[in-house]
């Protein structure tokens, strides 16, 4: 449950206090196989549709907002320990993990796709080959529940996913593909990820390059593009602490392959000011969205208390490069306090200095119970 203020410059501020329940049952068959079904019966999965007590009248007044909708139930297993008796000397390639159901696809950490698809998948683990350690390789196919870039739900949309992962001595690739066969006017799209993670002497890295391909027409749903980002961090000497700088150039327009409403766009992953907290009408204090942009993000995460207490401090900002947008940057901070042993106390707070606009201010007080 949340207490914020919010103005981005653009719209008219926003004060509420907004509540958001997520409830999971998990049904343990076996020690492969599980039934997994969750709900939000506070919220319809839109920035606008929580459950809150409006404290200004801009956004519509108090609502509450129940429903039991699905937001997850899938079941997933392993055909080698469902059906053992195919192979009773374990020599058969019959390990292959399964999952059917409405499912959380997270790739590219959200780069490519942060959504959850009604979609079955295969996984097969543990692929050997000369100078790698492991590889893991995943196949998809989504077809329904698809939110195409602009956050709209299309359901005229088939989604099929290639995903593959492998480790080496020094470094983790990964390579992953999304086609989308859209019958709506948004077209048919093509998405393709790459990333390098590593570790540089004392610096955690990695390297992402994210191409998407508008098949038809562009638009702000699947256009064409390409996003190159790199995350750098560290931990300064004689601490537990976490610096770190991110930092990405957009070529054209990119646009992920599909997104929760209220999850933020391709940015989000890069820092706190990019992100969405995800509860009631509070969105990121800088444009998460990515057209013919660059961007720089610098943080310091400090802990305490045996890590029950943390501040992050950060500096983003976005300069547009196509001509058509703005110059923006954010100051801000995140602390984090843990009271008791299932409860959480958040405090955020941020400036924003923005071209040709106003500048935007944002208070975000949390109370998060974990139980």
């Amino acid at each position: 449950t949340s207490l914020h203020y919010f103005d981005n410059g653009v719209r008219s501020p926003s004060s509420e206090w907004a509540t958001r329940l997520d409830l999971f049952a998990n049904l343990q068959l076996t020690h492969t196989e599980k039934l997994v079904i969750g709900v939000r019966p506070l919220d319809r999965n839109a920035f606008n549709r929580f459950t809150r007590v409006q404290l200004n009248d801009n956004f519509g007044s108090s609502k509450i907002e129940p429903n039991l909708d699905i937001r997850t139930l899938f079941f997933e297993g392993d055909f080698g320990s469902l059906f053992p008796g195919l192979d009773p000397v374990g020599k058969k390639p019959i390990d292959l993990g399964f999952s059917v159901g409405r499912q959380a696809l997270t790739f590219q950490n959200g780069i490519m796709i942060n959504e959850t698809v009604d979609a079955v998948g295969l996984v097969r683990n543990n692929i050997r080959f000369a100078g790698i350690s492991g590889m893991r390789s995943t196949v998809v196919y989504g077809w329904n529940e698809l939110h195409r870039s602009n956050a709209r739900l299309n359901r005229s949309s088939d989604l099929f996913g290639w995903f593959n992962s492998i480790d080496t001595l020094k470094h983790t690739f990964n390579l992953d593909m999304i086609y989308v066969e859209d019958e709506q006017i948004t077209g048919d799209s093509f998405n393709l990820g790459f990333s390098a993670i590593q570790r540089l002497g004392h610096f955690n890295t990695t390297f992402r390059i994210n191409t998407s391909f508008e098949m038809d027409t562009d638009s702000p749903k699947a256009g064409t593009g390409t996003m190159y980002s790199s995350e750098v961090s560290w931990t300064p000497y004689r601490s537990d602490d976490i610096a770190y700088v991110n930092a990405f150039l957009v070529d054209g327009n990119y646009t992920q392959v599909g997104r929760e409403p209220i999850v933020g766009g391709p940015l989000a992953s890069l820092g706190v000011l990019f992100a969405s907290p995800g509860v009631g009408n509070l969105l990121s204090e800088l444009n998460n969205l990515t057209n013919d942009v660059a961007g720089l993000v610098l943080g310091y995460e400090a802990f305490w208390d045996n890590h029950h207490r943390s501040l992050t401090l950060e500096i983003a900002s976005r300069k547009d490069i196509g001509g058509d947008g703005f110059d923006d940057v954010a100051f801000g901070f995140e602390f984090r306090q843990k009271l008791t042993q299932r409860i959480q106390l958040g405090l955020d707070a941020s400036y924003s200095v923005l071209e040709k606009r106003d500048d935007g201010t944002s208070l975000y007080t949390e109370i998060r119970y974990l139980f």
